[in-house]
């Protein structure tokens, strides 16, 4: 029944997908001049509209936009100055969310000279799943969703869900009442077809939006990014940032410099070419039976929506789950609760993580699967580390900025507590150059250049740039933190 219900909601967008064309702000790729000024800065002069004359220009000091000057009628004289620097709670705050995108590629985009209307970004560390909807509920503060995907296993029901009509519902997008623009759920299909026309359209309303609104703070989200990064992988991610960076210096320049924008993402992408994997016979090898619903001891439900690298058992057996799972060689980590703790395994050993009075405990008497050893050796010596073993939160969290499993102890625990309201029974994380999820999906899409969702750094850190704000934001922040960062309520 599902196969089919993917065909049907395939084969009509197949008949209704559009070329569409590419949305550009009207907004040069180049200044027309950049000059060395007296102060260690830098001007960068600009012809705006139909002037032959340069009539716009901005001082960049410390790689950053500073003062925007317009010379209206290309005389040669300032007609109206504007800082950017300061606190501006009066400008309106423009919010631009975006689907998909790794901390390093912005960083590094921003060392390339790209985004001066910002500071430096700072690193914003998504869920585990790093999934869309949880993110995003995360962000926003709602109530958790139903599941990490539109796909899941209800155990009341012993039934899972229809993933589509899920999604097109929006049953588990708590989120969207937050966003004042989001593209219908309806353009799901599109969005992996045909991703810069579902991005430029986005585009194209987030410009109206952005020039028209008398609002102090409009907050968008755009899906079709999603499609370009899994589509084409870090040159799309390239291409596409590229527009949203000149989309916000043409509102900059319409409205005067009188306004401020955040953009980020909802989590990180792997920017590596991933294989599909299938863990049926695998499993059934090892004595598991693959299956719809729980009737016996040895059934196992597998969650197969999108294609993402990491995957959800439901299971009467968890724990002898696990243990079968982490020797499937996709696999690099299996989660799963156990009474008042969860366990993480690999193939050689597993470890425990408690929560204590707010404080966790990471058990590592049988190994370490997530390597931490040497950083809870740096946190007990800095005193962050309690007799009890109970470990201080936001030094773990800095620590762990930019291990290859970020933040896991606060994620893993929450991934099994509270995030969501039908959690799995068993979360692996898969090796990054593989993913798993709809097999149909799949035949659509492939190859897979790009995707996300488990505990690897790629998948886990994106990314925040703002100037809505005097000071810089803290270099690390959770996803529940953005928005006392941005200072917006």
């Amino acid at each position: 029944m599902r196969t089919q219900q993917h065909i049907a909601l395939f084969l009509i967008a197949c008949l209704v997908v559009t070329a569409g064309c590419r949305f550009h702000p009207d907004w040069p790729d180049t200044p027309i001049k950049t000059a060395q000024t007296a102060n260690e800065g830098i001007t960068r002069s600009y012809t705006i509209g139909r002037d032959t004359h340069t009539n716009y220009h901005q001082h960049i000091k410390n790689n950053r936009i500073t003062t925007l000057i317009f010379d209206d009628d290309a005389d040669g004289k300032p007609d109206e100055t504007v800082s950017l620097l300061g606190n501006h709670p009066d400008r309106p705050h423009f919010v631009i969310i975006l689907d998909g995108i790794p901390f390093d590629l912005v960083d590094k985009m921003h060392d390339e000279g790209r985004f001066r209307l910002f500071p430096p970004p700072s690193r914003l560390v998504s869920t585990f799943p790093a999934m869309t909807d949880v993110a995003l509920s995360r962000i926003f503060h709602t109530e958790p969703c139903v599941a990490v995907e539109a796909s899941y296993f209800d155990r009341d029901r012993n039934a899972l869900s229809s993933g589509n009509d899920v999604y097109l519902s929006g049953e588990n997008t708590p989120w969207t009442d937050a966003v004042d623009y989001h593209a219908p759920q309806n353009v799901a299909v599109d969005t992996y077809l045909n991703p810069w026309a579902v991005f430029s359209a986005e585009l194209r309303e987030m410009h109206r939006l952005f020039s028209k609104t008398d609002a102090p703070l409009a907050v968008t989200y755009s899906v079709g990014a999603a499609g370009i990064g899994t589509r084409e992988g870090e040159a799309g991610i390239r291409a596409y940032l590229a527009e949203v960076e000149k989309l916000c210096e043409r509102i900059t320049y319409d409205r005067r410099g009188q306004v401020r924008f955040s953009i980020l993402a909802d989590h990180g992408q792997g920017l590596q070419r991933c294989r599909r994997v299938s863990f049926t016979k695998f499993l059934t090898d090892a004595g598991f039976h693959v299956a719809d619903a729980i009737q016996h001891s040895n059934d196992v439900v597998i969650i197969a929506y999108g294609l993402i690298t990491c995957a959800q058992f439901h299971t009467d057996r968890p724990y002898d789950l696990a243990i079968a799972l982490v020797k499937h060689p996709a696999v690099d980590l299996a989660m799963l609760r156990d009474d008042d703790r969860v366990i993480i395994k690999n193939a050689e050993t597993d470890a425990a993580i408690s929560k204590l009075d707010g404080r966790f405990t990471y058990d590592t008497t049988h190994g370490d699967p997530l390597d931490l050893a040497p950083i809870l050796e740096q946190l007990r010596a800095a005193g962050h580390i309690d007799d009890d073993g109970t470990i201080a939160d936001r030094p773990l969290l800095e620590a762990t900025a930019e291990h290859k499993y970020p933040d896991a102890i606060h994620r893993i625990w929450s991934a099994f507590n509270g995030q969501v309201r039908k959690p799995a029974d068993v979360i692996v994380s898969l090796k990054p150059d593989t993913c798993y999820g709809s097999k149909f999906f799949h035949f659509f899409v492939k190859p897979v250049a790009s995707t996300h969702g488990g505990l690897d750094r790629l998948s886990s850190v994106t990314f925040l740039l703002t100037n809505a704000t005097a000071a810089p934001p803290p270099p690390i922040l959770r996803l529940e933190d953005l928005l006392d960062a941005i200072g917006t309520p």
